[in-house]
């Protein structure tokens, strides 16, 4: 039987339970908020009645913000810091419009008007982004019996068409472009631009993979390199960086490098062995190849900064460039060369040739309207 009462404000009902299963004690449901008596005690007997049919699942009227709190608990502890920094950024959209919603509220058809919403404000891998982390919060609540199912199960991401052109328009470097690049980067860069470009422009390596390069993962007599970890470094704080792995399996890979950059490399480790003599006082010698004058590793803001530098002096180019720039640069000239899409996706580390086709595809499609006009003109003298 419930207990119905008043308070200063409004009436409240107290629903018994049963007990806890693991303290022995009492488990009481109590709501309140009711303006009359005849409101509570409906309330009241509905939620006996789903106790009776064992529908009544305790964390109905719990609020977003604590399911959300309750689950970045222990996320953490399971998850790299990058990773568990990503989900929490992309939280921030959830909690922006569902923080003091009840979660029993949120259902499919709430979440799928939520997501569709935001197919004009971002782009596919933010909303990617937002989806998987609801999915996480959401299993929990189920896994904690809060709630019966989750409202993001066989929800799919639509792609604007508008949005796919603006995702499929990736910046990159001419060759011209880049041959001037690296120019003022040898003939006015700082120290390491040059090598340090070259490579990029060179492997396809994400920024992140080729500050992390340490010279036992170059082996000179295959002119190759082998790529096992990534830089972390959020602080941008030199001496807090940390070494993770990528964010997948086949991003560890060993690539081949065209033996003129191995030759700078190998000139650029002279150069270093010599510093090191001079200044062994001063510099740790950790191994990385990419360093500053104490020996850790360059942040990659430090590169960023340095890339703006040298793109200022290159008047003409209207474009933005970054240092992800350079992987799509070497991308589209291995796909101008014709180089199979295989072995384009395992250079740049991708999980598949479909991921690959995917964000360069379209650039393909451009040869094979050219290969098709030249066949045309190439027959042309054949036709009956």
């Amino acid at each position: 039987m419930a207990y119905i009462n008043q308070d200063t404000s409004s009436w409240y009902f107290v629903v018994s339970n049963g007990k806890d299963p693991l303290t022995n004690k009492p488990r009481q449901i109590k709501r309140r908020g009711f303006k009359t008596r005849d409101d509570a005690e409906l309330a009241a007997l509905e939620v006996e009645l789903q106790i009776k049919r064992g529908d009544y699942f305790q964390g109905e009227n719990m609020k977003f913000q604590a399911l959300y709190e309750e689950w970045i608990e222990t996320y953490p502890f399971t998850r790299k810091k990058s990773s568990t920094r990503n989900r929490i950024s992309s939280a921030k959209h959830l909690l922006n419009v569902w923080a003091q919603t009840p979660i029993n509220k949120i259902t499919k058809q709430v979440y799928r008007q939520y997501m569709n919403s935001l197919v004009t404000k971002y782009m596919l891998n933010t909303r990617e982004g937002i989806h998987i982390v609801a999915k996480m919060i959401f299993d929990h609540a189920v896994e904690m019996e809060y709630i019966k199912k989750n409202p993001t199960i066989n929800y799919k991401l639509p792609k604007n068409l508008e949005y796919e052109e603006n995702e499929e328009k990736l910046v990159f470097l001419e060759k011209e472009e880049l041959k001037l690049f690296l120019q003022l980067a040898k003939d006015e860069g700082l120290t390491n631009d040059y090598e340090f470009f070259s490579l990029l422009a060179y492997s396809g390596m994400r920024i992140g993979e080729a500050v992390s390069l340490q010279w036992k993962d170059l082996d000179f007599k295959s002119s190759s390199l082998s790529i096992t970890k990534t830089y972390y470094n959020p602080s941008n704080n030199k001496r807090n960086f940390e070494l993770q792995t990528p964010k997948t399996r086949s991003s560890m890979r060993k690539i081949l490098i065209d033996p003129s950059i191995m030759d700078l490399l190998k000139d650029l480790k002279e150069k270093q062995n010599q510093f090191i003599k001079k200044n062994k006082r001063l510099y740790k010698d950790q191994g990385f190849i990419f360093t500053c004058s104490e020996g850790y590793p360059c942040t990659i803001k430090q590169f960023s900064d340095r890339l703006k530098r040298i793109i200022k002096k290159m008047d003409n180019l209207n474009k933005h460039i970054t240092p992800h720039s350079f992987r799509h640069t070497h991308a589209s000239l291995l796909i101008e060369a014709n180089v199979n899409m295989k072995v384009i996706s395992h250079r740049l580390g991708h999980s598949s040739v479909a991921t690959t086709d995917e964000i360069y595809g379209h650039l393909t499609r451009g040869l094979e309207k050219e290969a098709s006009q030249k066949f045309s003109e190439l027959m042309r003298d054949l036709q009956i």
